[in-house]
């Protein structure tokens, strides 16, 4: 019995003994695989740490180009070398940027690149590496050596550019990788230029008024044999066919000739007068009041109509001409130079977008006044106007501005007595008149579609 229960206790002790190996066996392994996971884990970021490089941090200011590459490549321990066109200075500041993007950033902000041959590094102009090509292009709608200085903005360093005006051609000689960027500029800037329809309606207006009025009379007065009356002094001959005239030069209703002849500028069709003659015993007195009044209204209209490319000028010009004597010598020959009076209309459009165009307008509008003349040569009056606005396409503008308005009043009488109150109207004659002119230019641009 105790025998037996001696065996019992020793195998409790071996089965404790196990099952504590077994627990420490597999704990072993757990780390083990943890081991590993972390050694793969490090291992790749490791391997991508290798290919940027590990983080740099820089602070220079001017500081040569060249000096700073050998630096890198001594602290890194980077072969390096470079071409004898890799020049200026740079300034850097950077703050835990891996090694390789920090000297990509440096070499592409001075127009350069590296090339990785083995364990080497060679520093070169963008482009060096690359053999050069020619591309030639036909520009369509622009001018080929408009557009010279837009391509040269997109050429390396290596490339040229030159046109030929008689086939609007353009000849590129440069690495491939600017070719391709020259291409795709081509695409936006030869493109064809939007025409518009400029539509112009022209018109002037001008209204006028005067009135006039104007008096004649005359009297005569008998008492025996001394009669007193106005003097009529026209004359005429038959020799000669001239007639003089004087103050009096007309008659009244009793045919006597009048002592004051202020009457309005009537006739025939235009104005009226009217007429009192009062007989008496041993007087007779002649009347006669004239009045004219007159209205006008005049309007003028011209419609052009001109097509123009984009944001160039339009130029629309109507007018008439004088000839003007040019010299006065007596018995010479007269020359005779033209003095021209017009109205024209400028106008430059500019496509905004599909629906909007800005506008540069100028008018003028030129007259001649006869009223003023000097030798026979009228004065000519100028009126501008100019205006840049934005409107809608197809939209109607008016232009207004060009306006002259003109009164005037005229008295013409006899000294002293046409003054005198209450019945100095017996004595005088009166013109008043009032002119306007509105110039009126409505403007409708359209772009044309195809």
């Amino acid at each position: 019995m105790r025998m037996h229960k001696k065996v019992s206790e020793c195998q409790s002790v071996r089965a404790s003994g196990c099952m504590k190996q077994k627990i420490l066996l597999l704990s072993f392994s757990l780390i083990l695989a943890l081991a590993f996971l972390s050694a793969d884990s490090y291992s790749a970021s490791n391997s991508s740490l290798n290919e940027k490089g590990a983080p740099i941090s820089m602070e220079l200011r001017d500081v040569e180009l060249s000096d700073v590459l050998r630096a890198l490549g001594q602290e890194h321990g980077i072969n390096i070398i470079i071409d004898e066109k890799v020049t200026g200075k740079v300034t850097v500041s950077l703050r835990n940027v891996p090694l390789w993007d920090a000297i990509d950033s440096i070499l592409k902000g001075k127009g350069f690149a590296y090339i990785k041959d083995g364990n080497v590094v060679r520093v070169i102009s963008s482009g060096a590496d690359e053999d050069l090509a020619t591309y030639t292009a036909t520009v369509n709608y622009a001018n080929a050596k408009d557009i010279e200085g837009i391509i040269t903005k997109v050429l390396s360093k290596r490339g040229s550019i030159a046109s030929d005006p008689k086939s609007n051609m353009v000849v590129i000689r440069d690495i491939p990788s600017a070719i391709e960027r020259v291409t795709q500029l081509l695409k936006q800037v030869d493109v064809k230029t939007k025409q518009i329809m400029i539509e112009a309606k022209i018109v002037e207006v001008s209204t006028n008024a005067s009135r006039e009025l104007g008096i004649q009379w005359g009297a005569q007065y008998t008492r025996g044999d001394v009669t007193v009356k106005g003097v009529d002094t026209t004359t005429s001959s038959t020799t000669t066919g001239t007639t003089t005239g004087g103050l009096t030069g007309s008659t009244g209703i009793s045919g006597n000739p009048f002592s004051v002849n202020l009457p309005a500028a009537v006739g025939l069709g235009s104005g009226g007068v009217i007429g009192i003659g009062i007989l008496a015993k041993n007087a007779i007195l002649d009347l006669q009041i004239s009045a004219l009044e007159t209205q006008g209204n005049a309007r003028t209209l011209s419609n052009p109509k001109i097509m123009v490319l984009d944001n160039q000028e339009a130029y629309i010009k109507s007018g008439t001409g004088i000839l003007v004597a040019t010299t006065q010598q007596s018995g010479a020959t007269p020359t005779y130079t033209e003095k021209e009076a017009t109205l024209q209309l400028k106008v430059t459009p500019r496509v905004i977008n599909d629906d909007q165009i800005s506008l540069k307008i100028l008018t003028s509008r030129d007259s001649f006044d006869f009223s003023r003349s000097v030798l026979g040569t009228p004065p000519k009056n100028t009126r501008e106007t100019q205006t840049n606005l934005i409107v809608k396409n197809g939209e109607t503008i008016v232009i207004g501005g060009i306006y002259t308005e003109t009164d005037s009043e005229s008295e013409g009488g006899i000294p002293l007595l046409s003054r005198i109150p209450l019945i100095g109207w017996l004595f005088k004659k009166e013109t008043k008149t009032k002119d306007k002119t509105e110039l009126l230019i409505f403007i409708t641009p359209r772009i044309k579609v195809d």
